[in-house]
């Protein structure tokens, strides 16, 4: 009977009398490649010459090469996206851990051609598993500290450094929020005194009021976590 490859790591099982004087060969291969790279394996994944979705390669191939099986790999970083972006992952158990190495750009990943989907935010890292159907976060690593000084977008969980030396200017929050998404705000120069920073509320309310926040206090620090539809973004420290 000749090899068959196992469902989730795609390891080669040799069939009953196959490969004499050669087992050796395939099953160092399998505990030198499959088994480390899926255990102990970084990857990294330049995205700027690919298009989305892009579907990580689950190959039968047990080699060096970790281009050979994407899939396999126990933690990747992507890079290099010049959009949003989509990855599809194999619809099968695996225990993740993914870094979204962009500063600007969210990366999707999709269980298969249609299934599940999480969304990892730009500059964050995130253990996941799945279960071939749904996704279970095992744990998150929060954004980097990132300088900001004009408008901006934030994105759930960014850190922001706010920079008013050159005028006032907005940050705005998430589009779309859910539930427990937060984002923090520094003086990084103390002159909210001097140029106030608005947080824009998105068409969402902040701490229950349909209207922008202006922050005028000279090194303020401060974040803001949603809490629904009813109240919106509450300040966490006033």
């Amino acid at each position: 009977m000749a090899s068959t490859y196992s469902s989730l790591l795609r390891l080669e099982l040799i069939g009953s009398g196959e490969q004499a004087n050669a087992w050796g060969n395939t099953t160092n291969d399998n505990l030198q490649y499959g088994l480390e790279f899926s255990i102990a394996g970084v990857y990294t994944k330049n995205l700027a010459a690919a298009s989305s979705p892009y579907v990580l390669t689950n190959n039968d191939t047990i080699s060096s090469t970790q281009a050979d099986n994407e899939n396999r790999q126990a933690a990747i970083i992507f890079t290099g996206q010049g959009s949003n972006f989509i990855i599809q992952v194999a619809a099968t158990q695996k225990t993740y851990f993914l870094r979204n190495d962009n500063s600007s750009y969210t990366i999707t990943v999709r269980l298969g051609a249609s299934g599940n989907t999480y969304v990892i935010q730009p500059s964050t890292s995130v253990f996941l598993a799945t279960n071939g159907t749904n996704w279970y976060v095992l744990q998150t690593s929060g954004g980097t500290w990132i300088t900001k000084t004009g408008t901006y977008t934030a994105f759930p969980g960014d850190k922001i450094f706010a920079d008013t030396t050159g005028g006032i200017f907005t940050i705005n929050l998430p589009a779309s929020p859910s539930a427990g998404d937060e984002v923090r705000i520094l003086d990084l120069a103390n002159t909210f005194d001097t140029n106030t920073l608005t947080v824009g509320r998105n068409s969402e309310k902040i701490d229950g009021t349909a209207a922008d926040l202006t922050v005028s206090t000279e090194g303020a620090a401060f974040s803001l976590v949603y809490s629904g539809s009813t109240y919106g973004w509450k300040l966490m420290e006033k």
